[in-house]
């Protein structure tokens, strides 16, 4: 296995690639395609065979129903009462019969021959020597007898007689007469021998079978003597096999009984065929299209692959280029279009790590120096340490000292101005935690708006409402103090009456609703849709509302997308801001400053 992989390895890319695009893709698609090919000429075939069988049994079907027609007019005839009496008769003289015959025969066979064109003769035949022969009426000669002796050997009262009569093809529907006297109780049984037929119209049934296009149907007899066909000319009959040899690529479809459609047609059948060069021409389109498909699929597969391997070939020769210089120490960065895919990224990170060699052998030289200027810059930074921590209580010290001078002065509204501001630098300088409590928050907002009372008085208002039950619950430090500070600066500083400022927190389901609503003047609605556009960071204004894009950037580094900020009229007349966040209460007491 080993020796396989080795020789694999030793084979170039180029090569290996496309051995196996040839092997595993081009030549099953072959053979597949060659398979796929033969199932499409039998399923097409197949169909193609359908459809001619269709159209020929609709062919078929209305042939029968022509012959039934002529069929219907033979029982029709047979069943008048008016025939089988003049056929009976006796008769005196031949005026007696001419009259009979005018008045009673004549009408019903006129009117037939009109009507039904698929018929081309009917007489009927009889042995009542007192009648003379006329058109559609004839005596039983010796000739005759043999279309009636017929079908008295073989039992039967219809069937169907072919063959030539005076050197012209026939095919009749014989009917016996004598039966009728059986089936009506006042005629009693006549001596006369009688019996109609009824000559098909070969020329029209000719011209129905020549409404199948998808090739021949071919009606024989039982001694294969073809009587219907649409290569059939007036008064012409033939062989089938004749017929066969001389229409060249003609394939036989199928061959049935006719007598399956007709009963009386006994041991007759019905060939279809069709021109096999037809279905050959369209079987040879459609591998034509085939093939051109599947090798212009191969063509573009081909390319593509090509395409594929020739730019990683490339690629990779480059790279091979590079890390032969930097045995050499000889550092250079790749300057081609490497693209994103993985070989891309294996250059992007040979020219990081090139740059990044050059840089080491660089920063070598000047080490010792810059190990002193780190230990001074360490110095330094101890120092500006010390003087952040001295700097507060400094301010926190002198703060101390005016609110002791106020109190000498019994300035107790001054002094306790400055302890709560105090109390706020602590917060905001000693960030210890990301989360405290609500309680912990409202009691900063206390602290706020009882120095902002200090300064405004009278004038202002306000209104805190917390719900008992969710003091307790750790939220971000300074979510709510900015909203009340904006709400005092951009509010009551505007606002020349009095100015209120509603706080509330509450539980609202699964979420804590915060609430913060000031009567200023409020916002028309396009600029109130800009500043939160702004403060979502969906806007290009970076200047206004700072204290609310800090509120909404903590919030959804802390919430993600599981929050809710908006800005709304309120019901005082200035601004609402209502911000819903998921009551959590499994926030670990202290974590990371998010900032850092």
């Amino acid at each position: 296995m080993r020796r396989v992989i080795k020789i694999i390895n030793d084979i170039p890319l180029f090569k290996k690639i496309f051995s196996i695009f040839f092997m595993f893709v081009f030549i099953p698609l072959l053979i597949l395609s060659s398979q796929f090919i033969s199932q499409i000429d039998f399923y097409i075939n197949d169909r193609l065979h359908g459809q001619i069988e269709n159209a020929s049994n609709m062919t078929i079907s209305n042939f029968k129903k022509v012959v039934e027609l002529a069929i219907n007019l033979a029982y029709t005839i047979y069943s008048d009462p008016r025939v089988i009496e003049t056929i009976n008769t006796r008769y005196l003289s031949v005026e007696e019969f001419y009259d009979t015959y005018e008045k009673n025969i004549k009408p019903i066979l006129q009117n037939a021959r009109i009507l039904y064109p698929q018929i081309s003769q009917i007489t009927i035949y009889c042995d009542n020597p007192t009648i003379l022969n006329a058109d559609g009426l004839a005596f039983l000669t010796e000739e005759y007898k043999k279309f009636f002796q017929k079908g008295e050997k073989e039992g039967k009262n219809l069937y169907v007689l072919s063959g030539l009569e005076n050197e012209k093809p026939y095919v009749s529907i014989m009917l016996n007469l004598n039966f009728y006297e059986q089936y009506v109780p006042k005629y009693q049984p006549s001596p006369i021998k009688k019996f109609l037929r009824i000559d098909l119209n070969r020329v029209y049934l000719n011209s129905i079978l020549s409404t199948f296009k998808d090739g021949h149907i071919f009606i024989a007899d039982e001694k294969g003597i073809v009587y219907f066909s649409d290569l059939l000319y007036y008064n012409q009959v033939e062989r089938l096999s004749n017929l066969l040899k001389e229409e060249k690529n003609q394939t036989v479809v199928f061959d049935k009984l006719l007598s399956t459609e007709l009963p009386y047609f006994e041991n007759w059948r019905f060939i279809v065929t069709t021109d096999n060069s037809g279905i050959s021409k369209r079987l040879l389109e459609h591998q034509r299209n085939y093939i051109a498909i599947v090798l212009l699929c191969f063509m573009l597969a081909f390319f593509a692959l090509f395409l594929i391997v020739n730019s990683v070939v490339n690629r990779l020769s480059v790279l091979a280029k590079h890390i032969k210089k930097a045995r050499k120490q000889q550092f250079e960065s790749i300057n081609i279009e490497a693209g994103k895919d993985e070989i891309g990224q294996v250059i992007e990170e040979f020219n990081i790590m090139a740059q990044k060699i050059k840089e080491l052998l660089e920063k070598e030289i000047k080490y010792e120096l810059k190990q002193k200027e780190l230990a001074l810059e360490k110095k330094q930074a101890e120092i500006n340490a010390l003087q952040s921590q001295i700097n507060p209580h400094f301010l926190f010290n002198t703060l101390e000292t005016i609110r002791m001078r106020s109190m000498l002065k019994k300035e107790f509204e001054t002094a306790n101005a400055i302890k709560l501001l105090a109390k706020l630098l602590k917060r905001s300088i000693r960030w210890e935690y990301d989360l405290i409590t609500i309680e912990e928050e409202v009691s900063a907002i206390y602290d706020y708006l009882e120095i902002q009372k200090y300064r405004f008085g009278e004038k202002l208002k306000f209104e805190v409402k917390v719900d008992e039950n969710i003091k307790s619950t750790k939220i971000p430090k300074m979510t709510i103090q900015p909203l009340v500070e904006n709400a005092c600066v951009h509010g009551v500083e505007n606002s020349k009456g009095e100015g209120r400022i509603v706080v509330k927190v509450f539980k609202e389901g699964d979420m804590i609703s915060i609430h913060v609503e000031d009567n200023g003047k409020g916002m028309e609605d396009e600029k109130l849709a800009e500043l939160l556009r702004s403060i979502k960071g969906l806007s290009s204004d970076k200047a206004s509302s700072v204290g609310l894009k800090n509120v909404f950037r903590r919030l959804e580094l802390f919430y993600d997308k599981d929050f809710s900020f908006e800005i709304l009229r309120g019901e005082l007349g200035g601004l609402k801001v209502v911000i819903k966040i998921p009551d959590k209460r499994d926030f670990e007491d202290a974590v990371q400053s998010i900032d850092s």
